[in-house]
């Protein structure tokens, strides 16, 4: 492991930030099998008893155009029809509403994802919602959001969402440099973008962006420009660093010399540190894994304060964020293959895993990669032992760095564990014991 420069005052030994994946992600669901369907079919017909609330997550995996560096599995809106698509996806949604776990659960975020659900109309989108609100349990204080691109969200159509009562809008802006745009294949220009939040904040819609860093080209004062126009915009802001993931467009553009590679992991950690005193100077407090907010009750979200014991019900082609208590799971991406397999009846997944006791201890201590504690209690409660009797190595390891703090009640990342979070989590990984 490489040592960093000081950081902040004082030295301290933390780690490559090449290494800040977190350690579990949909690539490491197994292929489903028989008996591990068998025992989520069987999960499902038991009461939901965890006093979580839940979040519903309709994916709708079109989009007008492929980013550069999407590894999403979605379709071109030109190879799908939307209807057909839309009633499988509530004949999905119906076959979990049905069942006694999500007829026990309560949600309090109705989620449209993707893919681009903007390619909807927004009478569409308004209809989908609706099914959802009449189908489950939703909480008296709920909270809606949809997914999109400035490039399909036109004016009036966010004038229809604001009106129904649409909370907030996401959007992948990545950057406002047009130059990057291009070279991203992003589907519209800086400007575009910055139109759309506009009149999006106007009607008094909450709106989070995605800005990424160590693009290729991207230089530190391009970063610190876009940053500053999201926070002139009053935004959340969702900051990631650049993954080139294999198969994608990006990869390709690299390897062929299109494209040069992005910057080094010394050139990383400088963007995020930049973004993180800009954004937190400006009033930003880091929250979750990555998103940085200004509004308080934004800090305490559920399906974070939830995990892992809470939900995410998610459904469609091609989504992969599902996961209920000790299931974590993927759909079918080929779409024309996910909607012959709704409307013969069955759940669409393709990819499955039932967590061990030992993996929900893991994931649970990944709670520090969200930046929240890990509560000592509760953790004796759910597993009859403590943090430092399962992962005495690793706990001391990240408390002599200065990463993380214990105490009688709690876990807890430092200030400067924050900036590594995502090595904090990658501690608790099986390889790491």
């Amino acid at each position: 492991m490489k040592k960093a420069s000081e950081l902040e005052k004082g030295k301290s030994e933390v780690y490559n930030s090449r290494e800040n994946w977190p350690p579990y992600t949909y690539r490491d669901y197994p292929d489903i099998k028989p008996e591990t369907y068998q025992a989520f079919t069987e999960f499902l017909t038991t009461e939901n008893t965890s006093g979580r609330l839940m979040e519903l997550q309709p994916w709708i995996s079109v989009c007008d155009s492929r980013c550069a560096f999407c590894y999403f599995p979605t379709t071109a809106t030109s190879k799908v029809k939307l209807e057909p698509y839309l009633e499988l996806l509530k004949k999905e949604l119906d076959i979990y509403a049905k069942t006694k776990y999500v007829k026990t659960s309560v949600f309090d975020e109705i989620v449209l994802g993707g893919g681009t659900p903007s390619v909807l109309t927004a009478e569409q989108m308004i209809d989908l919602i609706d099914f959802c609100k009449a189908r489950f349990n939703i909480n008296k204080e709920y909270f809606i959001k949809v997914t999109g691109s400035s490039k399909t969200l036109a004016l009036k159509k966010i004038d229809k969402l604001a009106e129904y009562g649409v909370y907030q809008v996401d959007m992948g802006a990545q950057t406002f440099d047009d130059k990057l745009r291009k070279m991203l294949c992003l589907p519209d220009s800086g400007a575009n973008v910055e139109k759309a939040i506009r009149h999006a904040r106007k009607l008094n819609l909450c709106v989070c962006v995605d800005l990424m860093y160590n693009l290729p080209r991207q230089t530190m004062e391009s970063w610190i420009s876009t940053l500053k126009k999201a926070i002139e915009l009053d935004v959340e802001i969702d900051t990631y660093s650049l993954h080139v993931d294999p198969g994608t467009l990006l990869e390709k553009m690299i390897k062929t010399g299109v494209s040069p590679p992005p910057g080094d992991a010394e050139y990383e950690k400088q963007m995020y540190l930049t973004a993180y005193k800009m954004l937190t100077d400006a009033g930003y407090k880091a929250v979750g894994h990555d998103r940085f907010s200004r509004v308080e009750w934004h800090m305490r979200e559920n399906c974070l304060n939830g995990w892992p014991w809470g939900g995410i019900l998610t459904t469609g082609a091609g989504c992969f964020m599902g996961y209920l208590q000790r299931f974590s799971y993927s759909n079918i991406e080929n779409i024309n293959d996910y909607m012959a397999t709704v409307k013969a009846g069955k759940l669409p997944i393709s990819k499955l895993s039932e967590s061990t006791t030992e993996d929900m201890m893991r994931r649970t201590m990944t709670r520090l990669y969200l930046r929240l504690p890990v509560d000592k209690k509760e953790f004796m409660q759910k597993f009859g032992t403590t943090p430092e009797k399962v992962f005495p190595k690793q706990l001391q390891k990240l408390k002599d760095k200065g990463l993380i703090e214990i105490n009688d009640k709690e876990v807890r990342i430092t200030k400067l564990g924050e900036i590594w979070k995502g090595n904090i989590a990658w501690e608790f990984a099986p390889n790491q014991t």
